[in-house]
């Protein structure tokens, strides 16, 4: 599936009539080959997101504002028959029409938001807008307001990057209608509205998935599922799935979680200056640092979903805890080897038994420090490479908008007309065609 990277700073409504009428030629050429080959009508989605609000990690759920626009291609002839005498002259002209109750007699591609959760606030109107002599472009303006499901990938977190997505799908199938990104009219994202600027971090760059659903046959009539076996093989619904990406701010983390579970651990280690004769000690002290720590990693885990993987503080917490349980083994072994040995009550300070005690300790810590380099090797070799791609494409869309910007001037200008006092202006209609 092919992600198309899009930018949300080129407004396409401050472009005139004439660039993209230009441009909307590929668009026209594919409607008549569908049409031809397999009557399914390219339909052509733009997502702004006007204001994010709080990502809820804990239900796997965001609060999103969004405009959504849809644009397909129609007769000319076929839509003036509706227009009255003004809205006709102005559609000529080059300018947008709004089109009243058009659902009633047209043809409208029934789009509906997958991922929507609970009451979904939506505001939907209609307009067309001439693209050449044969074909007026119907643009279905959609404006919502709702909680939207999102599958969190939190292998990684605290680094972890989410991907917040709006799903729009179609009621008809594949053979009727395929959503496709517009390439023309961007889709976007508001960044100065977000709510949740404390804990996370958004990226500029959206990006763009379609992908297939297929068809379920809810009807337990057997001629019904043996009509619908012959008459349709694996019928779909197009889908258009328009995303954005937030980072969230791992600080706090960092100092709450990986920092204190380390102190914890560290405390573990100084259990080896009470002497091997005493393990009773020893085992009280280090028994009580793994209740601590298992506490401890329940209380960060209340602010997560319960998921079947464990998240990187997942694994370095259990890892803490392992290493606490092993000191705790050894304390019991090297107490259980002194009595043994009949060196209790007293041990002299050059017995085998703590230098024994001395190596492991010297073991024990070495092995510590390793997994540490580890972790941080893993750490910027993994979830932040990743972050750092999601600034590379952040990058990437900037060049392309100043670079789409100079070539939409470089149009412009080309286009304009001086008139007999000298004053430049955009030609009409009738030379642009």
């Amino acid at each position: 599936m092919n992600k198309i990277i899009s930018g949300s700073k080129l407004d396409p409504h401050h472009v005139k009539l004439q660039v993209l009428n230009e441009l909307s030629n590929t668009s026209v050429v594919n409607y008549e080959e569908s049409n031809q080959q397999s009557q399914a009508i390219p339909v052509n989605i733009r997502v702004t997101f006007l204001r994010i609000g709080e990502i809820d990690t804990l239900n796997e759920r965001y609060q999103a504002q969004a405009a959504i626009d849809a644009r397909w291609l129609v007769n000319y002839n076929l839509l003036t028959r509706q227009l009255s005498r003004n809205d006709k002259q102005r559609l000529d002209e080059g300018k947008s029409v709004t089109l009243v109750k058009y659902t009633d007699s047209n043809w409208h591609p029934q789009l509906f938001i997958e991922n929507a959760l609970g009451d979904l606030k939506e505001q939907i109107t209609y307009s067309a807008k001439k693209s050449n002599d044969q074909f007026v472009y119907i643009c279905e303006h959609r404006e919502i307001k709702a909680l939207l499901w999102e599958k969190l990938e939190l292998h990684h977190f605290p680094c972890d990057v989410q991907e917040l997505s709006i799903s729009v799908g179609s009621m008809l199938y594949d053979d009727k209608v395929i959503l496709v990104a517009d390439h023309l009219r961007q889709s976007g994202i508001n960044r100065e509205t977000f709510v949740d600027q404390q804990e996370w971090f958004l990226y500029e760059h959206v990006i763009s998935e379609q992908r297939f659903v297929k068809e379920f046959l809810m009807d337990d009539n057997d001629d019904a599922v043996e009509e619908h076996s012959k008459s349709q093989n694996e019928r779909k619904r197009s889908f258009l799935v328009i995303s954005c990406h937030a980072a969230r701010r791992s600080e706090y983390f960092y100092w709450n979680g990986y920092c204190l579970m380390c102190l914890i651990t560290i405390c573990g280690f100084c259990i080896f200056c009470i002497p091997p004769t005493l393990p009773q000690n020893r085992l009280q002290i280090g028994v009580t640092l793994l209740l601590t720590s298992i506490t401890f990693r329940w209380t960060v885990n209340r602010s997560l979903p319960t998921i079947s993987y464990l998240t990187s503080l997942d694994k370095y917490s259990i890892i803490s805890i392992f290493i606490l349980v092993i000191l705790c083994i050894w304390h019991a072994a090297m107490g259980a080897a002194v009595f043994i040995a009949k060196r209790y009550p007293n041990i002299d300070t050059d017995d085998k038994f703590v230098w024994i005690d001395r190596y492991a300790l010297f073991g024990f810590l070495g092995a510590f420090f390793i997994m540490h380099m580890a972790m941080l090797v893993w750490l910027f070799l993994v979830p932040l490479a990743y972050r750092r791609q999601m600034e590379r494409n952040d990058q990437e869309y900037h060049i392309k908008n100043r670079a789409k910007s100079k070539s939409l001037a470089g149009k412009m200008a080309s286009r304009t007309v001086t008139t007999a006092n000298g004053r430049q202006c955009l030609p009409s209609a009738n030379q642009r065609s």
